[in-house]
């Protein structure tokens, strides 16, 4: 059987050249200048408190015993191995050359497709520079899975492109997906749309063996990456305690809100990839070469497995956006090349719709903002559907586009634009991860003074970035936030956790102490103020050291 298709381009494979190795360094440095973790600053919320289980780990810490969060091991191993390399300044190195390494592997992949130098570095700096506004914490699951997602595309392409099975691009790949399955199995959506259609690429052109060694790579990366982790786990005794915070709290009904694919949707829309779709697909569908379809399908099926990853937990944050942010380079990049060689009807669609994604993002930034705090799907669809209606009348432009010629100044134009916002966000880096406020200035100062680095503190609520900035360790293992529930009381394990530890220092809200006093949300929450407050006494605001 015989499925070729007539146009076969020759097969493009250009060697890596030193302008692309400096172009994408430079690149990912200026993406990366944003992450706090390089001035040993605290990146938000989550990120802050991987960086701590990190350190712990690398210090001797057992994981899912000594420390605990609902995450698979491999973003702690991941911020061990960094810290191991340079405290937390060495986790920014670790994740710049991660970044680096996509970022030169989605360059080259691009160049096998034969797409041009202005549409590559136009798609890398624009998906960047939205990247580092809205979304970029620095250590996120999803940061580490975008960085990851770029370096196995290179994979799949060559793959692809190659028409058989090599081993050296699929244990890229399969090594790749085998991180980010044992870091959050959700994030690896990207991978599993690649996975199939290749697989199913290659049966229908009869490949067989190409297509059962492809599957078997995949399990052969998941086995070099987890064997070692179930070693660790069974040497400690905590296989069970792995697969329950790493795996099944996610179904049991202990965190999220239940599933919804509109939850799911979310990120499709605010990255505007919604938009770069349809004439993405007009244009693959066009099948003028043979990794047209296969493409397509790879991304569509990456769009559909990440509304579904996304939908699991009913959450609606910003870093889940990020998960779309892999799967629209490649799109954009397509229709910025076909834009560039042709001023016809298709050229004009897709500059159009290139020019209206990028106008209602910026309509969204400057009429609302931004908010890393959890969004509702209200408040969602309200700042879509008024910056989209501001945003419609920059189509009058197009024609101009068209009638004056302009696409040879307009891509640099575009590239200046990209790289001004990404200075911003660089500089912007600079002022982030501080101490809230100088109340919170002089908690940290007060504690690194009369702590050492073998004393321990507590933080009560969400705000681990403490742990970071005084550099001390926390006295209970239960480090996941409030909105985790599992099926025992948290509150009176932190409580036995801090009666053994007896932190020297606990930092909590006062109007919190007072209101459990009163109106205690259990009795392990009374029990838990009223130690505190018998225990430790008020040195600062919000800071309590123990009598």
């Amino acid at each position: 059987m015989n499925h070729s298709i007539r146009f076969t381009p020759p097969r493009l494979n250009p060697a890596i050249t030193f302008s692309a190795l400096l172009l994408t360094a430079l690149l990912a440095l200026l993406f990366c200048l944003r992450n706090p973790l390089l001035y040993a600053m605290a990146p938000g919320f989550d990120a802050s408190l991987f960086a701590v289980m990190g350190k712990m780990w690398h210090e001797g810490g057992v994981l899912y015993k000594d420390m605990i969060d609902i995450k698979g091991p491999m973003i702690f191993a991941i911020d061990a191995l960094g810290y191991g390399l340079g405290g937390f300044v060495g986790i920014w190195a670790l994740e710049w050359g991660l970044c680096w390494l996509g970022l030169l592997a989605s360059w080259q992949a691009f160049a096998q497709l034969g797409l041009s130098f202005r549409a590559r570095l136009g798609a890398m700096l624009a998906v960047l520079a939205l990247y580092g506004t809205r979304y970029y914490y620095g250590n996120m699951t999803e940061d580490w899975t975008f960085h990851l997602a770029l370096i196995a595309q290179w994979a799949f392409i060559t793959l692809l492109l190659d028409k058989e099975f090599r081993w050296w691009p699929a244990l890229v790949a399969g090594l790749s997906f085998a991180i980010v399955a044992w870091m959050r199995t959700n994030n690896g959506a990207f991978w599993g749309g690649w996975y199939l259609v290749l697989f199913c690429h290659w049966c229908w052109h009869e490949k067989w063996r190409d297509a059962i060694v492809l599957l078997i790579s995949s399990l052969v990366g998941l086995a070099l990456i987890g064997g070692p982790l179930y070693a660790y786990f069974q040497q400690h005794d905590l296989l069970a305690a792995f697969k329950y915070y790493a795996f099944d709290i996610f179904f049991e009904g202990s965190y999220g809100n239940g599933i919804s694919l509109m939850v799911g949707a979310v990120g499709l829309l605010r990255t505007g990839l919604i938009m770069l779709l349809p004439p993405f697909v007009l244009l693959m569908l066009s099948r003028r070469q043979e990794w047209h379809l296969p493409v397509l399908l790879a991304t569509l099926f990456g769009v559909l497995f990440t509304l579904i990853a996304n939908s699991v937990s009913g959450h609606i944050f910003d870093h889940y956006d990020v998960l779309y942010l892999q799967l629209a380079l490649l799109p954009l990049a397509v229709l910025l090349d076909r834009s560039e060689q042709q001023a016809d009807a298709i050229g004009l669609l897709c500059i159009s719709l290139v020019v209206l994604t990028a106008s209602w993002l910026l309509a969204q930034q400057l009429g609302y903002g931004w908010s890393t705090k959890e969004w509702s799907l209200a408040r969602v669809g309200e700042v879509l559907g008024n910056s989209l209606l501001w945003a419609l009348p920059v189509l009058i432009l197009i024609p101009l586009w068209r009638a004056w010629d302009v696409r040879s100044t307009t891509p640099w134009l575009a590239t200046l634009a990209m790289l001004l916002i990404m200075v911003n966000n660089a500089w912007e880096g600079t002022q982030k991860g501080r101490p809230f406020n100088p109340a919170a200035q002089v908690r940290v100062d007060r504690i690194k003074a009369e702590t050492t680095t073998t004393d321990t503190i507590w933080v009560d609520g969400i705000q681990p970035q403490y742990y970071l900035w005084t550099d001390r360790q926390p006295a209970s293992a239960y480090l996941f936030f409030a909105n985790v529930n599992p099926p025992y009381d948290v509150r009176a394990r932190i409580l036995a956790d801090l009666e053994r530890q007896q932190p020297k220092f606990i930092i909590a809200k006062p109007e919190r102490i007072s209101e459990e006093l009163k109106k205690p949300t259990s009795p392990s929450h009374l029990a838990f103020y009223q130690y505190l407050a018998s225990q430790y006494e008020s040195v600062e605001p919000g800071l309590y050291r123990k009598r």
